[in-house]
């Protein structure tokens, strides 16, 4: 009776094994997300990996709630060019948070008169340092989706890798040990006719969130 129980429960293992190697990836339309409410998201943000690879560099988020933590006020800087590393675009995103939502927003990016729009999801917030999430234009053509890790100023390469890695295993906008870093060395930005570090300017962005929360 004994060797049986054993027997029945090693092939039961093997059974689920094999169905967890088999697991099919999600896409960023079929995925369940997390909840955008979450004010542990508040403050600086920089993206460092992108599938596929992102088209520009140095992008950097400043997060903030206000109205009773019912809007999330997302502003977003970024280089025009992969290959630059002057920061020169500014977008911002103001997201009416709806409770228990897992389904991700429709997100409008405001850059003066130009707005584009794109849907985004937030799938794992990992060690309180990394936010993985994915985005699309349109949910049926999976060739506008992209899969994004965002990081805190305590990022770790080896942690970035990781946060990828196991992304991968359930959603098919990663892949295992393949992602395109986005470039957060000597970022600058614009100021008056003048390069400031980006540090600076995220100071004034900071500043911008406050006086909207007050």
């Amino acid at each position: 009776m004994c060797k049986s129980a054993i027997i029945c429960l090693a092939i039961v293992a093997c059974i689920s094994q094999a169905l967890a190697q088999t697991q099919t990836p999600q896409t960023c339309a079929q995925a369940t997300g997390i909840s955008f409410s979450q004010t542990a998201f508040s403050g600086q943000w920089v993206e460092l990996a992108r599938n596929p690879a992102s088209n520009v560099s140095c992008i950097s988020l400043n997060v903030a709630f206000w109205n009773n933590n019912s809007n999330m006020l997302v502003n977003i800087s970024h280089s025009s060019n992969a290959a630059s590393t002057l920061v020169d675009v500014y977008e911002t995103a103001n997201i009416t948070l709806v409770e228990n939502n897992l389904s991700g927003y429709n997100v409008t990016l405001v850059n003066g008169q130009k707005q584009e729009y794109v849907f985004v999801k937030l799938l794992s917030y990992v060690s309180s340092t990394y936010l993985v999430g994915c985005s699309y234009t349109d949910a049926s053509n999976a060739s506008t989706s992209a899969g994004f890790i965002l990081g805190r100023s305590n990022y770790t390469l080896e942690g970035v890798k990781i946060a990828n890695n196991d992304a991968s295993v359930s959603f098919s906008n990663f892949q295992n040990n393949t992602y395109g870093n986005v470039t957060q060395f000597d970022c600058r930005a614009s100021s008056a006719g003048q390069t400031v570090p980006l540090t600076l300017i995220s100071g004034f962005l900071a500043f911008a969130l406050l006086l909207i929360k007050a």
